[in-house]
């Protein structure tokens, strides 16, 4: 009996069966990401049931009628609200519950990617885009950049706010087609600052992050764009909570809801034609940092492409969040890849004893010159190795969505994993409706040790130095995250003063699962 055996259906979005089981991959019909509305008001009916097949571990191809009901569906219904799977497998299967949730999840993860990176015109199906067709994140009616949430002077912004560049770029930015980046440490450096990432051209690699309206909705509620409003006494008594995706009632096509969902990309400049045809692009505005001494800010007009995309979805089942994490194949070769004969991204094949050290911060200083524009001063290269391989399971599930999305540049892409809570005693648990504990750095609310799976997650090009295999110390989504907090700070409880009368300690609110609040602006200090 084949393990791995997926039915497609179309009657409240894409229902997956593995191996003639109940449903370990369907996920409910959504509604449009901007304004929560049916996706198509004027037929609300179910659509028809539609059935086909898709075997992972076949060589055989995919079907055209089952690629027809994958790409149709995900059109008709977007991006999933809420996981839906199960461990329950064939008789006689060679799989473990966290296997057949694995595959689940990563199918989940397939789905997200797709609908995310489907044409913003909602009329072309992803396998029809060109290399730079706008895609559903790239639309500002559906995601928000950080700091056009994260004003200079912490102040409130609406959601329909034109995109604004900096003035020195308003001549060459055009709004309707153009990705605005303004140069800070973050849009180069590696988190923790870690070092910045060279391609094999000499080129930093660029970051962005951006969020949906629900998450943009709940900071502006809460005022959290602002760091003085953070720090204020109505703030510091706040649990931050951000909402959390949710299906339909069952056999309902309205009433579910996407909730939080986080997307950082990282891009490579493309300084040729033949590069374009590989990757997705974009057309960028860039506002670089201005030299020591100055104020006034250089802009360049730069073709990017993208070569990571990470995706946080919070869910009420998965209150840690589900953690998404695609690559454009052509990065860097895992360990068992370094001695084949071919071009990477951020790697260059060496057999000599003079090779680099692979996976090294590159020599300081870090920060782009302006005079180079992006062009890193020297001529070090990043020579980087993926220390944790795919899975031969994922390595399958990639190889059949590619050929789904053949015909595009998205085949280029390929799905590291998905990282999910697997303890389901503590993954649901909703934290209390008071306020955060004092003690909120030692007793995590909700508990971020819901047993990640995998252990092990990292992306090459937005982790690159955050690689290995120390659990919660290197290489997990969730237990770093689990630590990320704001400028919020709980009063101290009456056990944590000294005998002056003085706080033992400073103890600042955790953030959900996200580092986005430490972005927050306004005060005396920016």
């Amino acid at each position: 009996m084949r393990d791995d055996l997926l039915a497609i259906g179309a009657v409240l979005s894409l229902v997956g069966i593995l191996s003639s089981f109940p449903s370990s991959q369907a996920q409910a019909r959504c509604n449009l990401m901007h304004d929560l509305m049916p996706t198509n008001p004027s037929n609300p009916e179910p659509i028809k049931p539609f059935r086909q097949t898709l075997d992972f571990d076949s060589k055989r191809p995919v079907e055209p009628a089952t690629k027809e009901a994958i790409l149709n569906n995900i059109m008709e219904t977007g991006i999933p609200c809420q996981e839906t799977v199960t461990g329950d497998g064939p008789e006689g299967t060679k799989k473990t519950q966290l296997q057949h949730r694995q595959r689940g999840f990563d199918f989940y993860s397939w789905l997200t990617f797709i609908a995310l990176n489907s044409p913003a015109d909602g009329r072309t199906r992803i396998d029809k885009s060109m290399p730079n067709t706008k895609a559903v994140w790239e639309d500002r009616k559906n995601f928000k950049q950080l700091l056009d949430v994260m004003l200079p002077d912490g102040a409130a912004s609406k959601w329909d706010d034109p995109k604004k560049a900096p003035p020195e770029c308003e001549n060459q930015f055009k709004p309707d087609t153009d990705m605005g980046i303004e140069i800070i440490e973050e849009s180069y450096n590696q988190p923790f600052r870690t070092g910045p990432l060279i391609d094999q051209q000499g080129n930093y690699a660029l970051f962005d992050i951006l969020m949906n309206r629900e998450m943009f909705d709940y900071i502006q509620k809460h005022k959290l764009y602002s760091k003085p409003e953070q720090q204020s006494e109505e703030n510091s008594k706040l649990k931050v909570d951000f909402p959390a995706g949710k299906n339909p009632t069952k056999g309902e096509i309205e009433g579910g809801h996407p909730g939080g969902i986080i997307i950082k990309v990282s891009w490579k400049i493309l300084d040729s034609e033949a590069e374009k045809r590989k990757f997705h692009t974009v057309d960028a505005v860039i506002s670089m940092l201005p030299d020591r001494g100055s104020t006034q800010r250089q802009c360049v007009r730069k073709t990017l492409g993208l070569v990571g995309f990470h995706v946080m979805h919070k869910t009420e089942t998965r209150l840690q969040w589900i953690w998404t994490s695609f690559e454009h194949v052509d990065n860097v070769p895992e360990e068992s890849e370094v001695g084949k004969r071919r071009s990477w991204n951020f790697y260059q094949f060496c057999n000599t004893r003079a090779c680099p050290a692979v996976n090294q911060t590159p020599p300081r200083p870090w920060e782009p010159k302006p005079s180079l524009g992006l062009k890193f001063d020297g001529p070090f290269r990043s020579q980087i190795v993926r220390k944790t391989p795919l899975t031969e399971d994922t390595k399958r599930m990639n190889k059949k969505f590619q050929e789904i999305v053949r015909g595009s540049v998205w085949e280029n892409y390929m799905l590291l994993s998905t990282q999910w809570p697997s303890d389901f005693r503590c993954a649901a648990k909703k934290s209390p409706e008071s306020g955060p504990d004092p003690n909120t750095d030692l007793e995590k609310e909700p508990d971020m040790n819901c047993a990640p799976a995998p252990t092990f997650l990292a992306n090459s090009t937005l982790e690159t130095y955050s690689q290995g295999n120390v659990p919660l110390a290197s290489s997990s989504c969730m237990a770093c995250h689990g630590n990320a907090t704001s400028y919020q700070s709980s009063p101290p409880a009456a056990d944590q003063f000294d005998a002056d009368g003085k706080p033992k300690a400073k103890f600042f609110n955790q953030t959900d699962f996200t580092f986005m609040l430490e972005k927050a602006r306004g005060g005396s200090q920016q």
